[in-house]
């Protein structure tokens, strides 16, 4: 549900921000961690669960859920509810404050088809924004907002794989990954929403309150320990059931992870603690070919995939895919099926890339 009309003149204009500049929070903040939230219509009730839950574990003891460490408010007209994508709706609890006030605040997107039919002030909101210390953090499309904002500019955008074709037609010369939780960049953070909104909810409540804060709300909310594996990262590997080594699970994790970034086997080892003789050998053993032969075929089957399903340049393909050339891309599909990277996005033929 979209606010109501405002008039927006000059002088409404400068009246509004003349309120929000002026406007304090009634509890002024200490040490401890404020955030605020803007909430566009049909938007994802887990992401705004998953900010409050992890706030509310992380800001007190036991589970009295009192504000003591950590406040958090939803920020708008509190007199127009915004209705959640599964049809319930919320108030907000507080009126555009000083964005000075927060540490972070996040915008959490809603369905593409509602993303300009939100408040008026919102958007004025998240340019004001810009002029204060505080965080901004795209939730879900809330990095199509940013992008739209001007904040994504120079950085890249964690988005969720349903909504990489929608993000590649809009916004055709922006960069963004679909394999991570989340993507802290030049000061402002993306995240594709889902679970994922709980890994980066871990991960800002242990810097701002340590390492026990988060054992904590890991705990109370029951998730998993990751062990540096995301999301994402699980999915892609489950098609590995079959290696039982954790560390060489976590290796398949590492590979599909850093696809885009050039990643050696030395390196590779380096990060798992054991030499690359020791780790080369049993990840052969485990997965049947060697840790090189694995990189190269990932970085084939992410090309592969690209130009079968965007327009991007072959040249972006193949650096996005983590190939030092177009060239060797090119004698690498000649190599392994036959045809270029040309007759590939024209629907030539290949094998397999498993």
């Amino acid at each position: 549900m979209s606010s109501s009309p405002i008039e927006d003149t000059p002088e409404a204009y400068i009246a509004w921000l003349d309120e929000v500049w002026s406007r304090q929070l009634n509890q002024k903040k200490d040490q401890g961690l404020v955030v605020g939230i803007l909430l566009w219509p049909d938007f994802p009730l887990m992401s705004l669960t998953g900010i409050i839950e992890s706030l509310r574990h992380a800001g007190d003891f036991g589970d009295q859920s009192r504000q003591i460490e950590g406040r958090w408010e939803i920020l708008g007209n509190p007199n127009v509810p915004i209705k959640a994508s599964c049809g319930l709706e919320f108030k907000p609890t507080c009126h555009y404050t000083h964005p000075a006030e927060f540490d972070y605040i996040f915008v959490i997107g809603g369905l593409l088809s509602q993303l300009s039919k939100a408040p008026l002030r919102h958007r004025q909101y998240i340019r004001l924004a810009r002029q204060s210390a505080c965080t901004l953090v795209g939730v879900c499309t809330g990095s199509f907002i940013l992008v739209e904002e001007g904040y994504l500019d120079t950085v890249k955008a964690c988005i969720h794989p349903y909504h990489q074709r929608d993000f590649e037609q809009r916004f055709p010369k922006f960069l963004y990954t679909t394999h991570k939780d989340f993507s802290i960049d030049d000061g402002v953070i993306t995240v594709p929403g889902g679970t994922s909104i709980l890994a980066l909810m871990s991960h800002i409540i242990s810097t701002h309150y340590g390492a026990d804060r988060s054992a904590k709300v890991s705990h109370q909310i029951s998730l998993p320990e990751r062990r540096g594996v995301s999301h994402f990262e699980r999915s892609a590997i489950i098609r590995h059931m079959e290696v039982k080594d954790p560390r060489i699970q976590k290796a398949i994790a590492i590979i599909e992870h850093a696809q885009e970034t050039p990643l050696s086997v030395s390196e590779l080892a380096k990060q798992l603690g054991m030499s690359e003789r020791h780790f080369s050998r049993l990840f052969s053993a485990e997965v049947g070919v060697s840790p090189r032969e694995y990189l190269l075929k990932m970085r084939l089957k992410l090309a592969v995939w690209l130009l079968q399903h965007t327009s991007k340049p072959i040249t972006s393909v193949a650096y996005d895919a983590g190939f030092s050339s177009v060239a060797h891309l090119s004698t690498l599909c000649s190599k392994r099926f036959g045809i270029t990277p040309s007759e590939i996005r024209k629907g030539g033929s290949i094998s397999r890339v498993d």
